[in-house]
C-alpha cells in the first residue's frame, strides 16, 4: 500500500505542501470517496462532471484523513491548512495518475493486465484464483476498478509483498487505454474479446479493437501478449502488429487449445483442456473462454498447474454475473452485471441449454432480458437481432425491458414468437410486477440486460413475494 510524507508527495506530484510544519507527516493509503475514506488515507479531491470532491473536505477530516490532496484554485482548502497536511497541484486527477504510474514502478512483482468486451472481471477473478492455488501472495483489483479513477487507487493498495498482481482495464473512448497502460506497465496482457461495446463513442467494432490495442502498442517487445484466436476482430488487429502473440481458443489453432464441453445439470460448465476434463462452478458456454484465458495467463506468468488442478478450484465470481439461486421452489440464473449483443446471445443459448437439462413436468422457461446500452447508431439492429433469437428459442414467457428493449419485442414478434409468450415494459418496476403476477413455483428464470436498467432488483421483488401454486 502507497505510503509517504507530504514533502516527497509534493515533490512526486509537482504541487506544494501549504503548510510546511506537516512536511514529515505521512499518509498510508488513499481514496477519492468521502464516505468510505480511512483515518492516516490522502483524500484526493477530485472535481468530476456530476460532482466535485472538495465539497467534502471537512467531512475527510472528520473522519480522521491523513491530509488532502486538492485543486490549486479551490481557496477555502486553505482553511484547513492549520489543522492537515494539504498539498494543491493545477488538476487532481493528473497528479493522482502520476502518482499511480509512479508507485507502480516500486512494485517488484509481476503484473497481468487483462482487457476486452466481455468477461474482464470473471477472467480476473479465475486467474487471479488459479494462482493464488499455488502462491499466496496474489492480489487482484476489487471489484470493476478498473478506469482511469479506478486504476490508480488499486495501485494504491497493493501489497507491496505481492508476488502476482491481476489488473483489470477497462475503457470507454479512444486513447483511455494508452493512459492506463502508463500507470499499470504490465509485465504480460490478455486481451478476451472484442465485441460491439461502447460503440457511441468508438464507433465501430474495429474502432473498439484498436482502442483496446493501445495497451499493446504501449507494451515493450518482451511483454507476451496473450489474445483469443476465435475472435475475428482480435486476429485483424493482431494482424496489424509485428510481434509474436500467445493464442488460446476452442475453433481455432491455438496455444492454449480447448474443447467446449456442456452445461451440467447444475448449471456447472464442463470443458476440456489438454484432453483433461474440467467442470467449474460458472454458469455459460461463454465462461468456457474465461476459464481457457485464465489458465493462460497463469501458465505464462510461470505457474505450475495443470487442469486437472481447476476442478478443484472455487471461481467465485462478481454478483450477478451468472449466480444460480434456488428460493420459494424457483430458480433464478442472475447474469445481469452488464449486456452487449455477444454476451446477450452467449448467455441465452446457455440458459435453454440449462432449462432443457432441468426441465420438469412444472417447470417453465422465462428469459428477461434488458436494454443493452451504449450501442450506438446500430443499437435498434442489435436489440432487433436478440428479439429474433428469443423467438427461435422459444422459451415459455419472454420480458423485454427497458425503452430500448421495445426493439427486441418487435424482432421477436417479427421472426415469429407467439404474441402472447412476450411482453414488454419500459419500466424495470412495472416489469418486475407483471413478472410477480405471472411467476409460478417451479419456473426456472434468467435475468440479462446492462447494468443501468436493474434487473437485480428483481431478484428482491422475487424473494418478498408468495407465488401461486402450480
Amino acid at each position: 500500500m502507497i505510503e509517504m510524507d507530504f514533502k516527497t508527495l509534493a515533490e512526486k506530484v509537482e504541487g506544494r505542501l501549504l503548510n510546511a510544519k506537516f512536511k514529515a507527516a505521512r499518509f498510508r493509503g488513499a481514496g477519492i470517496d468521502s464516505r468510505t475514506i480511512k483515518a492516516d488515507h490522502l483524500f484526493i479531491a477530485i472535481k468530476g462532471t456530476k460532482n466535485d470532491g472538495h465539497k467534502y473536505l471537512a467531512d475527510a477530516l472528520e473522519k480522521k484523513c491523513g491530509g488532502m490532496l486538492v485543486n490549486n484554485d479551490h481557496a477555502p482548502a486553505w482553511e484547513y491548512q492549520a489543522k492537515s497536511p494539504i498539498v494543491v497541484v493545477e488538476n487532481t486527477h493528473n497528479a493522482m495518475m502520476r502518482l499511480a504510474g509512479q508507485h507502480r514502478s516500486e512494485l517488484k512483482g509481476k503484473i497481468a493486465a487483462i482487457t476486452g468486451s466481455n468477461g474482464k472481471t470473471t477472467t480476473k477473478e479465475i486467474a487471479w484464483a488459479i494462482i493464488n492455488s499455488k502462491n499466496d501472495k496474489a492480489y487482484k483489483s476489487r471489484g470493476n476498478l478498473n478506469n482511469l479513477f479506478g486504476l490508480p487507487l488499486t495501485i494504491f493498495e497493493i501489497p507491496e509483498d505481492s508476488e502476482y498482481v491481476i489488473l483489470e482495464l477497462g475503457i470507454s473512448i479512444k486513447g483511455e487505454m494508452t493512459r492506463l497502460a502508463e500507470m499499470a506497465r504490465p509485465d504480460i496482457i490478455l486481451i478476451t474479446n472484442i465485441g460491439p461495446t461502447h460503440l457511441e463513442t468508438l464507433g465501430s467494432v474495429a474502432g473498439v479493437a484498436e482502442a483496446k490495442f493501445e495497451l499493446v502498442d504501449a507494451a515493450k517487445e518482451e511483454v507476451p501478449i496473450i489474445i483469443n484466436a476465435d475472435d475475428s476482430a482480435i486476429m485483424q488487429a493482431a494482424e496489424k502488429r509485428k510481434r509474436n502473440f500467445i493464442t488460446f481458443g476452442f475453433e481455432h489453432k491455438a496455444d492454449f487449445k480447448g474443447r467446449l464441453g456442456d452445461i451440467l445439470k447444475d448449471g456447472r460448465m464442463r470443458l476440456f483442456i489438454d484432453g483433461r476434463r474440467v467442470a467449474v462452478n460458472l454458469f455459460g458456454v461463454h465462461q468456457a473462454y474465461n476459464v481457457l484465458a485464465g489458465y493462460a495467463t497463469a501458465k505464462t506468468l510461470g505457474l505450475d498447474i495443470i487442469p486437472d488442478e481447476l476442478n478443484e478450484i472455487d471461481f467465485a465470481t462478481e454478483s450477478y454475473r451468472g449466480e444460480i439461486e434456488h428460493f420459494d421452489g424457483l430458480t433464478v440464473v442472475a447474469d445481469c452485471y452488464n449486456a452487449n449483443p455477444v454476451s446477450m446471445k452467449s448467455g441465452l443459448k446457455s440458459f435453454h441449454k440449462y432449462f432443457e437439462r432441468n426441465r420438469k413436468e412444472n417447470s417453465r422457461g422465462i428469459a428477461v432480458v434488458g436494454d443493452m446500452l451504449e450501442l450506438g447508431q446500430d443499437s435498434a439492429k442489435f436489440h432487433e437481432e436478440i428479439g429474433a433469437l428469443l423467438a427461435e428459442l422459444n422459451f415459455d414467457l419472454n420480458i423485454a425491458v427497458g425503452p430500448l428493449s421495445e426493439e427486441i419485442f418487435n424482432g421477436a414478434i417479427k421472426a415469429g414468437l407467439d404474441s402472447e409468450k412476450i411482453m414488454h415494459f419500459a419500466d424495470v418496476a412495472v416489469a418486475g410486477n407483471r413478472l410477480i403476477e405471472n411467476i409460478k413455483r417451479g419456473d426456472i428464470v434468467y435475468l440479462k440486460a446492462s447494468r443501468g436498467i436493474g434487473l437485480e432488483k428483481l431478484i428482491t421483488l422475487l424473494k418478498g413475494s408468495a407465488f401461486r401454486q402450480n
